[in-house]
């Protein structure tokens, strides 16, 4: 069975403890089944909401629902009393995973159950019909054209690109049985934990980590490994190798994707860790940080006017001024705010 992250166990009935909930400006508390389904409507395509069991003065209907939006995916997550309702078909696939209870989703005349530390349930473009004991679990809705073009980048030119059309459009019950093991799935929840505790810290999710690609590429891990696994080494190619490597260098100051490199790069996942490896004793996004840390030592190094250690941290790439300092400090012996001292005393001196 899954492990859930400790923070957000399944166990607790009245507080809700998952990602998404209790952040400022992302989620509210309802306790008006008729004002949740409104608020619903203008997440998803909702067409009937309606809570399981009346409300009563010792069981009041309580649901609190969070959102998110990271970079065109759609996060919804809901804890609370339990509902039944009705989704319109759109031409975005849904992705649920459970946080509590048992959910239970009919959709092209097949039911489907989704339970909690068990399995993930995927729901294609098209109508379905829900109805959960509890509410527990958080909605990933996406375009599955995009997801597939994500696997085919990961697994490279070695697997057919039609092999992919199927990913997303097929509605699935995936449980840790079928997927040999939980690690798939804890990494999605790991990310989630990840993005609840970005937005708690800063109030939003930099772009420049570009974490929607992160959860595609989980996302596909989980859905088509199969795929990936048969992705082979890709020929040489040390041209475009090349060419990539300078790309990276000019853009090092950018949000880059791993799928950004893949991509560009036309390398499977694997043959990009290998090549890296091979070259640089390192993986890719560890080669780019290296770059970005050469290139925060040349700006702290011109000691510009207006320059600090934090504005460079910001345009390196960097969400934390601690984070940078440690790196730097580890990269080229000194703290950051030594090398621009050392810079300022120098054009002092000329």
């Amino acid at each position: 069975m899954l492990t859930l992250p400790k923070p957000w166990a399944p166990d607790c009935a009245v507080k809700p403890r998952m990602p998404l909930l209790g952040l400022p400006g992302c989620s509210l508390e309802f306790h008006d089944p008729i004002v949740l389904a409104e608020s619903l409507a203008g997440l998803l395509p909702v067409r009937t909401c309606d809570p399981i069991q009346r409300a009563t003065a010792t069981a009041p209907f309580r649901c609190h629902a969070g959102a998110l939006n990271l970079g065109g995916l759609e996060l919804v997550a809901m804890w609370g009393t339990g509902l039944q309702g009705e989704v319109d078909g759109t031409d975005l696939a849904t992705v649920i995973l459970p946080y509590r209870g048992e959910g239970q989703f009919r959709i092209e005349g097949r039911s489907l159950i989704n339970r909690t530390g068990q399995s993930l349930l995927v729901l294609p473009p098209g109508a379905w019909r829900t109805r959960n004991d509890v509410m527990g679990g958080l909605t990933i809705r996406l375009d599955p054209r995009r997801l597939q073009a994500v696997g085919r980048t990961m697994a490279g030119p070695s697997v057919p690109p039609q092999r992919w059309l199927a990913v997303g459009q097929t509605p699935r019950v995936l449980t840790v049985q079928q997927l040999g093991s939980a690690i798939p799935l804890q990494r999605l929840y790991s990310v989630m934990e990840f993005l609840h505790g970005l937005v708690l810290r800063l109030g939003s999710v930099p772009e420049s980590l570009r974490l929607d690609d992160l959860l595609l590429r989980q996302i596909a891990a989980v859905l088509a490994p199969g795929l990936l696994a048969e992705a082979g080494a890709t020929p040489g190619h040390e041209d475009r190798f090349d060419a990539l490597i300078d790309w990276m260098h000019a853009h090092c100051d950018q949000p880059i994707s791993l799928t950004d490199l893949e991509r560009r790069s036309h390398y499977s996942r694997r043959s990009l860790q290998a090549a890296f490896k091979a070259r640089f004793g390192c993986g890719p996004m560890q080669y780019l940080r290296r770059q970005r840390l050469w290139r925060a030592r040349r700006l702290l190094d011109e000691g510009a006017p207006g320059c600090s250690v934090s504005s460079v941290a910001f345009s390196c790439g960097y969400l934390s001024v601690a984070s940078f300092r440690r790196d730097f400090q580890m990269r080229f012996g000194m703290p950051p705010s030594q090398r621009l001292s050392l810079a300022r005393n120098r054009h002092v001196a000329s």
